[in-house]
């Protein structure tokens, strides 16, 4: 069992222990409270990726889908879970899982669109609701039984607490796989994704357990895919093409540079080492940028910028690239000319999240605290995910003595890292001091609300 089967086992187990029963549906504002919880007991219990090429990546990408979705209650959110194993989730609240495994075996963006819109597809269609009411759940441990099932694949806990005739709903039903795929595929493809690419993903998954020896990868286990719904797929994807509809847009970054910056960030060194140097003498020129990146993680702050200039010069135009190069710069305190390159990498992309992220850190270091708050609160929207925003907004406020807004951002903070006692004390300083700004003011109301709670109903009070 990995660390986040743990986790979300022991939130499983807290539902059981904490609520006597259940007895209505659950609502959007319920699944905000699951889906915090749950984000909270990861955070603090399991290996989130908070890296911050792969994260901004990830949610760009995801972002572009969200677009597409038209009119939604949720607030999608994004994570990255450092485990070798092939595996996606859609939590309560609108908050999507993907694994460091599974992006491993991608080999392009559409394809992570793919997997992304999917289980958008399944939060939009509120699948987890209704196989909760299609199975008739009347307790919350049965209710935490059906979780746990669709989750993390475990039957045995499941059967704890649902009767046998329920073990049915412990897999997102067929009907629910073909409406996800459905909804996913018409995302993707407005996104501008190539929908080829879901049956594509599909057939590698499947090709993965055949390799396996039948070992079903975790993806499969609460995603069942059959030859059946590989071919199914391939249908839409021709209907889809049919409509002339589809027209290709450009990607939002390099996936094989993202790819590679997971590689080296996470894998064994070793064999991230001999990986990248047998990819150099083949001429990969991503694998010159992995070398790079492994310095970086290494520490070996000069070697990583002897690299990462080679990698630019061969990459000129990745944003991405120059980016890490720029950071490489700054840890060898070259301020000067890692700021001239952040500011060629967003002429090649404007919206390049860690691009802002980077430079505002180099602005804080050259003392422009001003201009480095413009650029951060241009990605601010990220911070639930990464947030180190928030925690650099804080900083930046407070040296510029707006107090209320450096408060209020080291707040959210540390709500996001789970420090309650720090949010609580932050958040509190912040709000006499924020009163012109009422959205602000009704989100410190909000976490203090759920940090220092009053009496309310079970439900909202006690988890």
């Amino acid at each position: 069992m990995t660390k986040v089967r743990v986790v979300v086992t022991l939130l499983v187990f807290t539902f059981v222990i904490l609520a006597p029963g259940w007895a209505r549906p659950i609502s959007f504002s319920d699944e905000e409270v699951l889906g915090k919880k749950l984000i909270k007991l990861i955070r603090k219990s399991a290996p989130l990726i908070e890296d911050g090429e792969i994260l901004t990546y990830v949610n760009e990408v995801g972002q572009r889908l969200v677009d597409q979705v038209g009119v939604t209650p949720y607030k999608f959110r994004f994570f990255v879970l450092d485990e070798p194993v092939p595996n996606a989730f859609a939590a309560p609240g609108g908050n999507i899982f993907i694994y460091r495994g599974l992006l491993e075996m991608m080999s392009s963006e559409d394809e992570l669109a793919s997997i992304l819109g999917h289980e958008c597809g399944h939060i939009m269609a509120r699948h987890l609701q209704r196989s909760i009411d299609e199975a008739k759940i009347s307790s919350i441990g049965m209710l935490a039984g059906l979780i746990a099932g669709i989750f993390l694949g475990a039957p045995g806990l499941a059967a704890g607490g649902m009767a046998a005739s329920q073990s049915a709903a412990l897999k997102y039903s067929r009907e629910h796989e073909m409406e996800a795929d459905l909804r996913g595929l018409g995302y993707m493809s407005k996104a501008g994704y190539n929908p080829e690419a879901m049956p594509a993903m599909m057939r590698v998954l499947l090709h993965h357990t055949w390799l396996q020896n039948s070992n079903v990868p975790d993806y499969l286990q609460t995603h069942p895919a059959t030859q059946e719904r590989v071919l199914y797929l391939d249908e839409l994807v021709k209907k889809e093409r049919a409509s002339g509809k589809f027209v290709r847009k450009p990607s939002v970054g390099n996936f094989k540079v993202i790819q590679t910056a997971l590689i080296a960030g996470y894998s064994d060194e070793e064999k991230a080492l001999e990986r990248f140097r047998a990819g150099i003498k083949k001429g990969d020129s991503t694998a010159v940028y992995g070398l790079g990146r492994l310095f970086l993680r290494e520490q070996k702050w000069g070697q990583a910028v002897v690299e990462l200039k080679k990698a630019a010069r061969l990459m000129p135009c990745d944003s991405f690239v120059l980016s890490t190069l720029a950071e490489a710069l700054r840890k060898t305190g070259k301020l000067e000319d890692a700021r001239r390159i952040l500011e060629s990498a967003l002429s090649i992309d404007p919206s390049s999240a860690i691009a802002h992220y980077r430079l505002a850190l180099v602005l804080m270091d050259l003392g422009k605290k001003d201009e480095a708050i413009e650029n951060l609160t241009q990605i601010e929207e990220l911070a639930p995910t990464f947030p180190d925003i928030d925690y650099q907004l804080g900083v930046a406020f407070g040296q510029t003595d707006k107090l209320g807004l450096a408060h209020f951002y080291l707040g959210c903070y540390y709500y996001h890292e789970d420090n309650s006692a720090a949010a609580i004390e932050q958040l509190k300083m912040a709000k006499p001091l924020i009163t012109n700004s009422p959205s602000k003011l009704r989100k410190t109301d909000d976490y203090l609300n759920e940090l220092v709670p009053k009496k309310k109903h079970w439900f909202s009070s006690r988890l």
